[in-house]
């Protein structure tokens, strides 16, 4: 301020604070939206569950094969094979045999 002669600051003078200022404000605005999108996507899915799952290769080949010959992707398989699932009362987990499809 000194140096270019200003008694007070003057952001309108300011080219380089104002455009901080509004890359600031622009990035503002951004994380705002960005967290809106996932708060709605969020309540979106509140009846969904997404999961990574990381199979080993013998079940990972087999969940591939079943996948080709259905023409569906293996996360299709799998997702279909989660709808299948029983829980027994006593814990116990099983999948009766089915035919993955379209």
């Amino acid at each position: 301020m000194v140096a270019s002669g200003w008694e007070v600051y003057e952001p309108d003078r300011d080219v380089q604070g104002s455009q901080w200022a509004l890359d600031r404000e622009g990035l503002r605005r951004a994380a705002v939206e960005a967290r809106a999108d996932f708060e709605a996507r969020r309540r979106e899915s509140v009846a969904e569950v997404r999961a990574e799952l990381w199979l080993g290769a013998g079940p990972s080949r087999r969940v591939r094969a079943a996948a080709q010959r259905a023409g569906l992707r293996p996360a299709e398989v799998l997702a279909q094979l989660a709808e299948r699932v029983v829980v027994e009362e006593d814990g116990t987990v099983s999948v009766p045999p089915f035919m993955p499809s379209r």
